[in-house]
């Protein structure tokens, strides 16, 4: 069980949510619930989510109008969303997959389908994480050996 990891579920049916968030509560994760896509993108800006449980069919804004504004957010690009839905038609699937969704259940699902896809992609969320960590501190520990490197060599310059 990987700790401390926080699931942002969203769909309009209260009876869904609650499904859903006992559920995942078996596995010790932190839930955040949102009935709809305003409230949904207001939660990520005041908490840091790992993975987002979104179902298609909402009023107002749908599914994939939610996924798409969180994609185009730097601050939010990176949080894998697993489209949570009714709808099974292959059109929607792939569409869902076009708005930046990773991965795609249909309802009725099975627990043990959504314990495995939602662990699956966590692991995958903090191994991307722990990589973009490791290049940025890789370009910091190049660029500082760079500033360095071109020090001395104004050093050796004006000692001429």
């Amino acid at each position: 069980m990987i700790k401390d990891v926080n699931i942002l579920v969203v769909d309009d049916n209260l009876e869904n949510l609650k499904v859903v968030c006992s559920l995942l509560k078996e596995k010790k994760y932190l839930i955040a619930l949102a009935e709809n896509g305003e409230r949904a993108l207001k939660i990520l800006e005041e908490i840091k989510i790992d993975l987002i449980l979104l179902d298609i069919i909402m009023p107002e804004m749908d599914g994939f109008e939610v996924c798409r504004l969180i994609k185009k957010n730097p601050e939010t690009e990176n949080i894998p969303i697993i489209f949570l839905t009714a709808k099974s038609e292959t059109g929607e699937i792939v569409k869902g997959f076009q708005a930046g969704g990773v991965d795609y259940i249909t309802k009725p699902f099975v627990k043990e389908e959504l314990f495995a896809r939602v662990n699956n992609h966590i692991q995958l969320k903090q191994v991307r994480d722990m990589l973009r960590k490791s290049a940025d501190e890789r370009l910091k520990s190049r660029d500082m050996f760079m500033r360095t490197m071109l020090d001395l060599s104004k050093m050796i310059d004006t000692d001429q």
